[in-house]
């Protein structure tokens, strides 16, 4: 166990030295990576790491071009300890619950909730960056890139393999049949599904005084924005968390 700890604060220091963690979220990463290993050992721990190092990736691919993103979603930058716990929580609700119960069905869950938190992820790092603008998912009107409850074909398509990608991962732990590989990635793309619902719907949004563009942010160009629409408590982090913990409790249930 001690071992697994000190690679979650090695694992920890090198995001925060690759300016993918604030220091708030070094202490979450560590703490999350702790309690993942404690109930999913090493296999756990490979599967964060797995999700970590590729949504970091992402988030760098063409950040240039993803520059006037950053005026529209809520938080930008390095994870803070409020957005690893967002996309890793759930992840360490299922460790403990297998670790008390040692049903399987949780070591699927947890499977589920990094390939759902990768799904939505991928979507949007890369969706942004499609030659369309995305649209709406409720009324297919266009809109502008990194708008909450935006789709675009591009964006979708990664979400699919941001899914994909961890749970062909699992197999050099163990060999999941064709069924069960697909239920897992359709399981984790439901995830990223109920985040754009929710992103259409009851996200919190605001509107600039000064340019009077549509976005998440609470300030922007250094003046308070206006309260449009949505639940003011439901912030895109408790987005992220809602739609994990629906596809992993779905997937829970599945394989119960």
């Amino acid at each position: 166990m001690f071992a697994i700890f000190l690679v979650t604060c090695l694992v920890a220091y090198a995001g925060y030295r690759l300016k993918s963690l604030t220091r708030s979220g070094v202490v979450l990463t560590v703490v999350t990576g702790t309690v993942i290993g404690y109930g999913f050992g090493w296999f756990g721990l490979y599967l964060l790491g797995v999700f970590f190092s590729t949504s970091s990736l992402a988030s760098k691919y063409r950040a240039s071009e993803k520059a006037p993103v950053d005026e529209i979603v809520e938080k930008s930058g390095p994870r803070d300890h409020i957005q690893v716990l967002a996309n890793g929580g759930i992840g360490m609700v299922t460790a403990l619950g297998m670790a008390v119960t040692a049903n399987e069905a949780w070591l699927f869950a947890y499977i589920v909730s990094i390939a759902a938190a990768t799904s939505d992820t991928w979507g949007s790092e890369f969706g942004v960056l499609a030659k369309k603008k995305p649209r709406s998912i409720l009324t297919l009107r266009p809109v502008e890139p990194g708008t909450s409850g935006g789709v675009s074909l591009y964006g979708t398509l990664m979400s699919i393999v941001g899914a994909a990608t961890i749970v062909l991962a699992v197999y050099p732990f163990m060999t999941l049949g064709f069924e069960v590989t697909l239920a897992l990635i359709v399981l984790g793309l439901v995830g990223s599904v109920v985040d754009t619902l929710l992103g259409a719907t009851v996200q919190r949004k605001y509107r600039c005084q000064v340019c009077g563009k549509l976005t998440e942010k609470q300030q922007h160009h250094g003046r308070a924005t206006q309260y449009v629409s949505g639940w003011r408590w439901l912030g895109n982090d408790a987005v992220n968390f809602t739609s994990i913990a629906t596809a992993a409790l779905l997937c829970f249930f599945v394989f119960s």
